[in-house]
């Protein structure tokens, strides 16, 4: 009989067909985070027009915007339970909103600068904020309250991401390293300099066995966190790559690129080869990317104030992929 292949199969035909994406249109400015529900049936999306919507993606429509930053909204994250959303912004505060709520429950001051980066670890119990002053902030998310803050940055921390067993912190910066922290040591672990310009982005995958770290001049770097060492580079970009993220499955990795002025490219790599499997182009540069927690769909937002999503669940179930196994 014929039997439906693996998630890896199956994602790679879709892929492969690159089907139409949603266009989600409503914001008014640059969007330069994106985060999904647990369920996937709804997104959040962080803007320069100092706003974040929550869209209904049956619908295609916004079923909330939440208001209070004064200024850009530079990152989004959403709790695993998706009772919380996380936005930072330039205007120096982290902000942590109730599903329900359309005001802020708790306003996170501290940063000297701009927040350019917040995640939530996986089991909801942290989460952390990075910004232009070269600090890190660890909170309560369920008092709004700092934890503690992590120095030894030199410059601004453009990224941040938990490993899973949430001990586990990876930092990306401007100051062209790569820094893990060990969070119940309030220690850092290691300052790792890949020989690359300013490090924008970075992602753990499912396991947190691997690390995708996107660089300014259109690079991606993949560190392997068992063996302490680089695992690959990734050539494909054209533009500073300003986001990274893993599929569900681990089996691919998703990279944005761009530049002001040119349409930007989603690069998607098999994580056995790191050979590029497909290219999605964007009308816009790509600024933040989002894979769903357990579904193959991905979101991308962009300087020209769209998000795109592509859904390859549809392919999947249509046998754009199957085997003759027995």
């Amino acid at each position: 009989m014929i039997r439906i292949a693996s998630s890896f199969l199956l994602l790679s035909a879709a892929l492969a067909a690159a089907q139409e994406p949603l266009t989600l249109k409503g914001h008014t400015g640059w969007v330069g985070g994106v985060a999904f529900f647990p369920d996937a049936k709804l997104l959040v999306t962080g803007s320069a027009d100092r706003t974040a919507k929550i869209w209904d993606l049956e619908t295609s429509k916004v079923t909330k915007t939440l208001k209070g930053h004064d200024d850009y909204v530079s990152a989004v994250a959403v709790s695993s339970d998706g009772k919380l959303i996380a936005t930072a912004s330039y205007d120096k505060t982290g902000r942590i909103w109730g599903i329900d709520q359309d005001e802020a429950k708790y306003i996170l001051k501290g940063h000297r600068g701009a927040v350019l980066a917040i995640a939530f670890s996986h089991d909801g119990k942290l989460l952390a904020t990075g910004g232009i002053d070269g600090e890190i902030r660890l909170w309560d998310p369920a008092y709004g309250k700092e934890i503690f803050t992590i120095k030894g940055h030199k410059s601004w921390v453009n990224g941040l991401a938990f490993a899973p067993d949430g001990e586990t912190l990876a930092s990306a910066s401007s100051d062209n390293t790569l820094r893990i922290w060990d969070l119940p040591g309030r220690r850092q672990k290691a300052s790792i300099n890949l020989n690359a310009a300013e490090l924008r982005c970075l992602s753990f995958s499912p396991n947190g066995k691997r690390l995708a770290i996107g660089t300014r001049y259109g690079l991606v770097k993949v560190w392997d966190m068992v063996e302490n060492r680089e695992l690959a580079t990734l050539k494909g970009h054209a533009g500073d790559v300003w986001s990274v993220a893993f599929s569900p499955d681990g089996k691919t990795l998703a990279s944005g690129d761009g530049d002001w002025n040119r349409p930007g490219d989603i690069c998607l790599w098999d994580t056995e080869s790191w050979k590029e499997r497909a290219n999605l182009r964007h009308t816009g540069e790509v600024l933040s990317l989002a894979f769903a927690p357990k579904s193959p769909i991905l979101a991308a937002g962009s300087w020209d104030k769209t998000v795109k999503v592509w859904d390859f669940r549809e392919q999947t179930t249509k046998g754009g992929a199957s085997d003759k196994s027995r």
